[in-house]
């Protein structure tokens, strides 16, 4: 503990007094994001190349991004199916004024695409490659719920993965750096691709049909499925035949063919940065509470990353960029001659959503070509390299 607060204090001591201004930690873990995103924002009015304070205050723009988009959402009340821990994080929320319409439901991954696309704006202006800001990740309080809500934090995560010893979460610090920056830059590219693709289609057929089952305050056409639980039946045989139903409508229609095309730039944007963040680390010479560690660093979470992780990670974004270029081509598994599915022309000429019809691979016909196909013996190849943790270490790398 002592020798984390040291560090801290080291990373303060050596940072120009007029380059500190705000403390961008004081203001996430008192919850202050608002304020601390106002005070940073006329902090850089005053010192426009403070990366430092550019830096927090994108980190406080995300955060405050996430909050937003939890709190518009359960405005509606969630349905928790008595879960106590879900009861906990959103208390007693009151009616809204009207119940979520899905026009409305558009309206907030809008919103939220408009909140990622200023993060990354912010972030793209850090220059210095000297950049740090220490963080104590375990303390940042988001509230997403109403009266009596509890404030929801990594605290629990750092319990249950055991990356801390009990007691010591509030001392958990992370230095982010330049490679930090194109890792969350990284991040919001791929959020901002989830949200165009869902904004690409249109969902109202489920939202009528299941949105109901997630939130208490829902319009629909069908109001017969708005029914009372009955808390005397220990099952609720109309939840599984409602989600039955949801399966059923899993076929969106394109409606704004468009987004797709931006989406595929957000994945080409996230291949890229993940580039770009492996150079910065592998110039790293310190190992000061690393988020992601080199290969002659520790990291806080305590595991290692090696040299070959590193070089199969990059074989893996070549394979990807080719196949978002069309030049290699995902495996379908149905029928001779082998070929394969063109995903660039999934997102260049989308066509109507349907799960089913995927599965079955009829939807795929339109995307099939011969060519070179990305070959399952190299993917194992690259998993064998993370001792078969790909997808996890994929999770954390971006």
């Amino acid at each position: 503990m002592r020798l984390r607060c040291l560090a801290v204090l080291a990373v303060c001591l050596a940072t120009p007094a007029w380059a500190q201004g705000p403390d961008p930690d004081a203001f996430l873990t008192s919850g202050k994001f608002t304020e601390g995103i106002a005070a940073l924002e006329a902090h850089l009015k005053q010192q426009p190349d403070d990366d430092r304070a550019r830096f927090g205050q994108g980190i406080l723009q995300l955060v405050q991004a996430i909050q937003d988009l939890g709190q518009k959402l359960t405005a509606y009340v969630p349905r928790t199916y008595g879960t106590k821990e879900l009861d906990d994080v959103f208390g007693k929320i009151p009616a809204p004024a009207e119940p979520v319409t899905y026009a409305r439901h558009r309206e907030i991954a809008q919103e939220w695409l408009d909140d990622l696309a200023r993060v990354d704006a912010i972030l793209a202006r850090i220059k210095s490659p000297d950049v740090k800001l220490s963080i104590h990740v375990g303390n940042v309080p988001l509230k997403f719920g109403g009266d009596g809500a509890q404030p929801v934090n990594l605290l629990p995560l750092l319990r249950e993965s055991r990356l801390t010893a009990k007691g010591q979460e509030a001392d958990f610090v992370i230095t982010f750096d330049r490679a930090d920056v194109d890792w969350l830059r990284g991040y919001c590219h791929v959020l901002a691709a989830m949200g165009e693709i869902f904004l690409a289609y249109d969902g109202q057929e489920f939202f009528d049909v299941f949105m109901h089952r997630l939130f208490e305050h829902v319009k629909t056409p069908y109001e017969f499925l708005i029914d009372a639980e009955d808390p005397e039946e220990a099952v609720d045989m109309n939840l599984f035949i409602d989600m039955f139903a949801a399966l059923h409508v899993v076929r969106f229609p394109v409606v704004e063919p468009k987004r797709m095309t931006v989406a595929l730039g957000h994945l080409e944007s996230t291949v890229a940065l993940s580039r770009t963040m492996w150079n910065h680390i592998l110039k790293e010479t310190d190992d000061d509470f690393e988020w992601i560690p080199g290969p002659r660093q520790q990291g806080v979470l305590g595991i290692g990353v090696t040299q070959e992780m590193i070089d199969k990670w990059m074989s893996a974004l070549d394979e990807t960029e080719k196949i978002l270029q069309g030049k290699s081509l995902l495996p379908f598994w149905r029928g001779k001659p082998a070929r394969g599915i063109n995903l660039r022309k999934v997102f260049l000429q989308p066509g109507r959503l349907d799960l089913l019809l995927w599965v079955q691979g009829t939807a795929a016909a339109p995307y099939l070509e011969q060519g070179n196909v990305t070959s399952p013996e190299k993917w194992l190849e690259i998993n064998s390299a993370f001792n078969g943790s790909f997808p996890e270490f994929a999770f954390w790398f971006n």
